[in-house]
């Protein structure tokens, strides 16, 4: 794309801002084969961020959807699950959950272009900018990163720097999908899209939100037991009153409770739990503490594994260190086929296949899994 045409699509871009020229759009949309979208969002004071701007480019016409401005998203839900039109994002998870949250979006046929460079070769978890830069020698603004986009109206700075967001995306996915169609990897791609969209939208309830809780191995089975029903607690509340975790309860605090699963909250104030946290949810905090000090042995849940043995950690260095060149061979990114996070259950305690996260499950499989096989069933020295 030469940088006339760049800037006069940029100059060009429409402001939509009622439901009917919305519904035309999304109906426009859906007629093409591509559409490049993005967002804007806040989330600094909630647990559901807000959305505040839509970005999309069809062809060569930029449009900014007013979300503020529409009260009927169906129509943008039904682009995003309409399996006939590719859309194309970059880094997309947190575009996936403000959609989800706005409009109710379960998307289909995603092409997000940073998991679509990692495919190709480029570093893994590469932002939007250097990639541009590196496919159109374009340098692209980043000075309203940090804006307030839910003001209205925009200023023209933020209009052109969220029109730039989406005005090379299709040139750049066009390319990337030459690319993984010589090398066979598109369905690759398509497959890793997909599951991220099921990673996003099909997150654990509340009944599991104390795995996101550090050090929760150290708790012994009563405490991990206050532990689950008080980050079940935690999640509910924060969901309720749209407020983030921590404002309410920090995850140290929460351990530290189910740690010591004190006779009288209070005993704590000062010792750690900020007084305000007992004065406001003492009484809830304190029903949770009793009734989980109350629970039979038989109730309780089994410790957490110790974390990984030395011999272990050791394996799993060298398990990754093959997968690395396997990667390096293909000419992936080595994070995308070989990152810490997706190895280390296969090194739990006598994990067996069935304990196969399903990430290296499809693509990742065909590449490891012979190894991962033989992996499981050694016997550990």
């Amino acid at each position: 794309m030469s940088p006339a045409l760049m800037q006069a699509m940029i100059e060009q871009a429409r402001w939509v801002a009622t439901d009917a020229a919305f519904d035309e759009l999304c109906a426009s949309a859906r007629d093409a084969t591509m559409v490049a979208l993005d967002t804007e969002f806040e989330r600094t004071d909630t647990f559901y961020p807000k959305l505040a701007l839509v970005q999309f480019c069809i062809g060569e016409q930029i449009v900014l959807v007013d979300p503020l401005a529409i009260s009927d998203p169906t129509p943008l839900r039904e682009l995003l699950a309409d399996a006939g039109t590719r859309k194309v994002l970059h880094a997309c998870s947190e575009d996936v959950e403000v959609l989800a949250s706005w409009c109710g979006a379960r998307p289909a046929s995603l092409f997000d272009t940073q998991i679509a460079a990692a495919f190709c070769g480029s570093r893994y978890g590469i932002g939007y900018r250097d990639l541009v830069a590196d496919a159109f020698a374009v340098t692209l603004d980043k000075d309203e990163t940090r804006s307030n986009w839910l003001q209205r109206p925009l200023s023209p700075a933020q209009m052109r720097y969220a029109a730039l967001d989406v005005a090379l995306l299709l040139p750049l996915a066009c390319r990337q999908i030459e690319q993984l169609e010589a090398c066979g990897r598109l369905g690759w791609l398509e497959e890793e899209c997909g599951r991220l969209v099921l990673e996003v939208l099909d997150r654990p309830g509340p009944e599991q939100a104390w795995r996101n809780v550090k050090r929760a191995s150290s708790l012994e089975s009563r405490g991990l037991a206050a532990l689950m029903a008080l980050a079940a607690w935690r999640e509910e509340l924060a969901r309720s009153l749209d407020r983030p975790r921590g404002w309410l309860v920090k995850d140290e605090h929460l351990l530290q409770i189910a740690s010591e699963l004190p006779a009288d909250l209070r005993d704590l104030d000062g010792q750690g739990v900020p007084p305000a946290v007992i004065r406001r949810w003492g009484d809830e905090l304190q029903d949770i503490i009793d009734r989980t000090r109350e629970l039979s042995p038989s109730e309780l849940p089994h410790p957490l594994p110790p974390p990984m043995t030395r011999a272990d950690g050791e394996r799993l260095k060298q398990f990754r260190k093959r997968a690395q060149h396997h990667a390096r061979d293909l000419g992936l990114a080595e994070e995308l086929l070989a990152r810490k996070r997706l190895l280390e259950p296969l090194f739990a305690p006598a994990a067996v296949l069935d304990d196969c996260p399903d990430a290296l499950k499809g693509w990742r499989w065909e590449i490891l899994g012979p190894e991962i096989e033989g992996l499981l069933n050694e016997v550990p020295q």
